[in-house]
């Protein structure tokens, strides 16, 4: 994203959440999980995903973010983590 800031909560289940700077390369990752709710914050020129580390159970996020989108201007890319 170039101007979009979310926020990641996951409220139920296991997971990594995965970061890297598109400008620099530099690499972050965040385990996560229901059981110890916490924000992970998802900012402007870093690219991410988020990985079920459970084979059993669902994970489930709650997603935020400081902007509307808009169809006319996109501001979602895909870039490898």
């Amino acid at each position: 994203h170039n101007s979009k800031w979310e926020q990641f909560i996951v409220v139920h289940g296991h997971g990594l959440i995965q970061e890297r700077n598109i400008n620099t390369g530099e690499t972050v990752e965040f385990e996560v999980s229901g059981d110890k709710i916490e924000a992970i914050y998802m900012i402007p020129g870093w690219t991410h995903n988020i990985i079920n580390l459970s084979d059993t159970e669902d994970l489930v996020t709650v997603m935020t973010c400081n902007e509307i989108f808009d169809p006319g201007h996109p501001d979602t890319f895909f870039e490898k983590v």
